[in-house]
């Protein structure tokens, strides 16, 4: 972790997110770290998504960060987060980690495709993080013991409308 993290965080407006994402959690759960992608696999659950356009949406409006699919394969899918978030995490803390939104984006893909899918991150640069979603199309989740949830109605408030 920085020297002067909570200068930096301050000076960005997100001490109180980061402080809890990037201090706090490391510091409860010690090396084991791995409880967040669950974590972000159970997030999914509570707030599903319909549509695999509001994935992008949810990332931003979470603040996450800029999420892109940069390539799409029958089993496997690439995306990429970025912006100022995932900037100042990395300029915090080099060791941070983003297993909460590996498990999420592996848990929403998962119920939108119906198969079993897990997601790593694959490659961080101080500017980007890229995930690779692996999908087993062999292995169809047991849709009689999923819960029946409803899909969040998001709120794209980046698109103007006009009158």
């Amino acid at each position: 972790m920085q020297e002067n993290f909570y200068d930096l965080a301050l000076s960005q407006d997100k001490l109180d997110v980061t402080i809890l994402r990037d201090v706090l959690l490391p510091e409860l759960l010690g090396r084991d770290n791995n409880i967040l992608y669950w974590a972000g696999k159970r997030l999914a659950r509570l707030f599903p998504l319909a549509k695999d356009e509001d994935l992008p949406v949810f990332f931003a409006q979470a603040g996450f960060g800029t999420l892109k699919r940069t390539k799409a394969k029958r089993n496997n899918q690439y995306f990429e987060l970025s912006g100022p978030e995932v900037i100042l995490r990395q300029q915090l803390n080099s060791n941070a980690d983003f297993l909460l939104e590996a498990g999420f984006l592996a848990e929403t893909i998962q119920n939108q495709l119906g198969f079993i899918t897990e997601a790593i991150v694959d490659k961080k640069t101080a500017n980007t993080v890229n995930f690779l979603i692996q999908v087993d199309t062999k292995d169809p989740l047991d849709l009689d013991e999923a819960p029946e949830m409803s899909p969040l109605v998001l709120h794209d408030d980046t698109e103007e409308t006009e009158n």
